[in-house]
């Protein structure tokens, strides 16, 4: 495993969260002396220590919002396959596809909610593109890798529309918040290495400092590359991470840095006809010679905060942060292949002749923020407030031309030279207010967000015309929640908030260069609304002697619905609002521990229903405004797709003396996909699947001398070899018959790696 014995082992802190949660810094932070004087503190007895190194997801039980947090454990066992967004999958309603090795073009649903409609967050920050709404693949960036498992310690879920203290710009099904991992105040090394299946190698150096001047370092650097299981997509991933402390004011405040630079480089997978998957192979990808798209990114996270308690009352957390992505593609499609009668298939990258045989695509952003936030303790009350600014700024283009080596001049072979800006700045305050002895919770709050945003695109393929298009929205998002445990072990909550997407960069390109009635060339001004939503959830949570359970219903109305379709004439993607739709379902999450004279057991398991489907009539226009492509009908009652209804989960980890063993399996059930143009469902569907894990680990204790101990692990994914995959979409060969094309998921793979730790 890449960063297998790496991690601390530490109990989490508060165009294209044991009972309660732990906090995110984002949430204010917490003072031992602040603590201090107002909770007893209560001894973790043996099965529940044994529950915290074992369970890879906890159940907060005094949350008053669905909430899930993954632990350390769940990290230090991971396959080195594994994504930062595929650790995720084991909690409730959260589907993820990873048809790369390294994340590349990994996305994610989260209770039936695309990438880039529920927020991210490292520390706090957000790492959601603020032009286009995902993380990782976002505006086809393919191997843009926001975060590695080795740059964070724990992760919490807050799913639905969460209290405004944890929530960022994209928040409709949820937030999750990636805690950063800390330096510790003893020097610690450990060197790790392995290799695997699809000729995988890999490697990890990771160094604490201790104390050096009062101040604590954290240095941690990993690589790993791969051929890939699909034929023509390897590539390699390195990730450098640093953490900083300085204590000052006699450890009341403390000065922190987090520095996250990733760099990635090698092919993109590409959807393959499933008729050729069943001709020539599981691994199948198309021939070099044919299509190929080689991508290289490299970008980073860096924060700067200061964190003061300032007495029993007040602290704050301040930080300053600025992000940057670098993505290049430069793709080639064969014209010697093109969709023809003897080869009926769309290539990806097709080419319309050779002199337009490669293309680059570049896409830049940069981005500055700044991100107070402040807690007030009061006796019965916590009260929470802060805001967040940034500006970003955007350059997107894409060239086409017939060699390789390819001048990048506007107006001479751009499809399209764009530079954008958008400012995003929210404020919001939240109340904790505790009432009958500490057993019943209310938490109301409320976030105002606002956005402006700027596009200018030059004259190119696309754009007969320069122009530029700008816009500015606001939206206040009010929540509630209440939690009442009525005796120990249990606890009852419900929530009700609403909240709104602004609308991606697509909606302001679209309108430049568009032709008027009366043949005119013209910019149209912005027409997208906010896409808009309204959560209402309740639940129950039970916990004893290890055993952690919990129930809840959600439903959330959605308005304005993006809908996002190509013209297959022009290739320009067009963003409309899709009428109304509505998520709704619910989340089992149950987990366990003992510990027996052969060892400590955990087991947890957790099933989801998730029901998306629109809830008005409309029609798909393309941005000629005319009728696109089949299946661009949509219908009240018809589901959305990418939404697998049923998700379940189910994981049992060992523990004895050295060696950990955790195996755990992930099921969806089948899913619609979207038809290629129209961004709308089609009637194709993707099967359901089960996919089985297994993690075998024994640490070899040296002494307490220089080398401590040598961790040995074997990692073997899709046990049962099953062949699946988890996205595709409806397309139509040159004689109009319909097909599906996809991307296969990893079948059976062994991976071996050993750590010193000194």
């Amino acid at each position: 495993m890449l960063v297998a014995g790496m991690l601390s082992f530490a109990l989490p802190s508060a165009h294209a969260a044991s009972a309660s949660a732990p906090q995110p810094a984002a949430a204010g932070v917490s003072s031992p002396r602040a603590a201090a004087g107002k909770k007893k503190v209560k001894n973790l007895t043996a099965v529940q220590v044994i529950a915290q190194e074992l369970t890879l997801t906890r159940i907060p039980m005094n949350s008053a919002f669905s909430a899930s947090v993954i632990g350390p454990s769940a990290i230090r066992f991971s396959s080195p396959m594994l994504s930062v967004q595929s650790l995720l999958e084991r909690t409730p309603s959260i589907n993820v596809r990873t048809p790369a090795a390294n994340s590349v073009r990994t996305n994610i649903t989260f209770r039936a909610f695309s990438s880039g409609q529920f927020s991210e967050t490292f520390d706090g920050v957000s790492i959601n593109d603020p032009f286009n709404g995902g993380t990782t693949n976002s505006a086809s960036t393919r191997n843009n890798i926001p975060l590695t498992l080795n740059d964070i310690d724990s992760v919490n879920i807050y799913r639905g529309i969460n209290n405004p203290a944890v929530t960022s710009y994209n928040s409709l099904g949820g937030t999750i918040a990636f805690q950063p991992r800390d330096p510790s105040s003893k020097p610690s090394a450990s060197v790790s290495m392995g290799g695997g299946s699809f000729g995988t190698w890999f490697y990890g150096l990771t160094g604490n400092t201790g104390e050096i001047g009062g101040v604590r370092n954290l240095v941690s650097i990993t690589h790993n590359s791969s051929n890939g299981w699909q034929d023509n997509s390897g590539n390699r991933n390195t990730n450098v991470y640093y953490a900083g402390e300085l204590p000052y004011d006699n450890a009341n405040g403390t000065l922190y840095a987090y520095v996250i630079y990733n760099e990635n480089r090698g092919f993109t997978p590409h959807t393959v006809p499933l008729p050729l998957i069943q001709q020539y192979g599981y691994s199948y990808g198309w021939p070099l010679n044919w299509t190929n798209s080689y991508n290289k990114d490299h970008g980073g996270t860096y924060i700067l905060g200061d964190r003061m308690w300032i007495n029993d009352e007040l602290s704050f957390n301040i930080r300053a942060y600025a992000r940057r992505v670098n993505y290049q593609r430069i793709s080639y499609g064969n014209p010697d292949y093109a969709q023809s009668a003897t080869q009926p298939y769309l290539l990806p990258n097709q080419s319309t002749d050779p002199s337009t045989a490669y293309h680059t695509y570049l896409y830049t952003t940069q981005q500055l923020g700044v991100m107070p936030h402040f807690t007030l303790s009061l006796p019965d009350n916590e009260v929470k407030f802060g805001a967040d600014y940034s500006h970003t700024k955007l350059h997107s283009a894409e060239y086409w031309y017939g060699s390789r080596s390819m001048p990048l001049t506007t107006g001479l072979n751009d499809a399209w030279d764009e530079h954008d800006s958008r400012d995003l700045g929210s404020f919001f305050v939240q109340d904790e207010i505790s009432l009958l002895d500490d057993t019943l919770h209310i938490t109301p709050g409320v976030k105002y967000m606002f956005e402006r945003t700027s596009d200018f695109d030059n004259v190119g393929f696309y754009y007969p015309i320069s122009g530029s298009v700008s816009d500015k929205e606001h939206y206040t998002s009010p929540t509630i929640g209440v939690n009442w445990r009525p005796m120990e072990h249990l606890s009852l909550y419900a929530a009700w908030g609403k909240t709104a997407k602004f609308p991606g960069i697509a909606a302001y390109y679209n309108n430049v260069g568009l032709s008027n009635a009366a043949g005119q060339t013209v910019v149209v001004p912005l027409h997208v609304s906010p896409e808009f939503v309204r959560d209402l959830e309740a639940g129950v949570r039970y916990e004893q002697h290890g055993f952690q359970g919990a129930l809840n219903l959600y439903r959330e109305n959605f308005a304005n619905t993006f809908i996002q379709s190509t013209n297959q004439v022009t290739g320009i993607s067009t963003t409309s609002n899709g009428g109304s739709s509505r998520y709704e379902g619910a989340e089992l999450d149950l987990q366990d521990s003992l510990k027996t004279r052969f060892g400590g057991f955990s087991i947890y398991g957790n099933l989801a229903e998730n029901k998306a489907y629109f809830t008005s009539d409309f029609t798909v226009a393309n941005s000629s405004g005319v009728a696109a492509t089949a299946g661009q009908d949509v219908h009240s009652g018809q589901p959305l797709a990418g939404v697998p209804k049923h998700l379940a989960n189910l994981g049992i980890g060992w523990k004895w003396q050295g060696w950990r063993v955790n195996v755990s399996e992930h099921y969806s059930g089948s899913q619609y996909v979207n038809e290629y143009n129209a961004g709308v469902p089609s009637a194709e569907t993707i099967p359901s699947y089960a996919v089985t894990n297994l993690t075998v680990r024994d640490t070899v204790h040296i002494g307490d001398g220089m080398l401590k101990d040598v961790k040995l692990a074997l990692y073997v994914d899709n046990v049962l070899d099953r062949h699946y995959y988890t996205f595709g979409y409806g397309d139509f060969m040159s004689d109009n018959t319909p097909f599906v094309r996809a991307i296969y998921e990893e079948p059976r793979a062994y991976f071996a790696s050993a750590t010193v730790d000194f």
